[in-house]
């Protein structure tokens, strides 16, 4: 039951997705072929936006204070995942200066097992010497939600399930991450 309160909460930002959609297929139809203007964006709009969703992500992190998630993944590895409080607050709280990279990054947080089930993998490293000495390796998931963002996935030293770390954009992810090697990680 509690996991069913946290994944359908994604439900809802489906479906405004949807509604907009909607909203404007009525208006494309209305006004004639494409002439229905689409509804820009500014910037202070989508800083308001991840704020909200930032805010959702982590009264849905309360939720897994004393209840993680666990799941099995099949796509590209088979791996077992756990989501906690503290992965949730990590992600949300790793902000960029794109507003709108922000918003989209704190929407998916939202379901991260629907980003590894719809995602592709890409492969995985080790770790930069000298930093996250706590692990292993990482693994990383991409998927385009209105631009590509790469979920990085990273496996303790000490065993155990892969935990999520991050969402990135393709600017850190070139930055950051290097050459990956493909398959499953030793």
């Amino acid at each position: 039951m509690r996991n069913t309160l946290f994944f359908g909460e994604s439900g809802k930002f489906l479906g405004r997705i949807l509604a907009w959609y909607f909203f404007y297929s009525y208006l494309c139809d209305r006004l004639g072929d494409n002439k229905a203007k689409m509804i820009k964006r500014t910037e202070d709009d989508y800083y308001k936006e991840s704020k909200r969703l930032r805010n959702e992500v982590l009264q849905q992190a309360e939720s897994l204070k004393d209840h993680p998630i666990h799941f099995t993944i099949t796509n590209g590895i088979t791996m077992d995942v756990e989501i906690t409080k503290s992965d949730l607050r990590t992600i949300v709280s790793k902000a960029s200066r794109d507003n709108k990279f922000n918003a989209i990054k704190n929407a998916l947080a939202k379901n991260i097992p629907s980003f590894l089930q719809k995602g592709r993998y890409l492969g995985w490293r080790t770790v930069t010497e000298g930093k996250h000495e706590e692990s292993a390796f990482f693994a990383y998931y991409d998927r385009k939600v209105g631009m590509r963002t790469i979920l990085a996935l990273r496996k303790m030293k000490n065993g155990g399930p892969y935990k999520p770390y991050a969402i990135i954009d393709q600017h850190a992810f070139d930055a950051t991450v290097g050459e990956l090697q493909k398959g499953t990680p030793l």
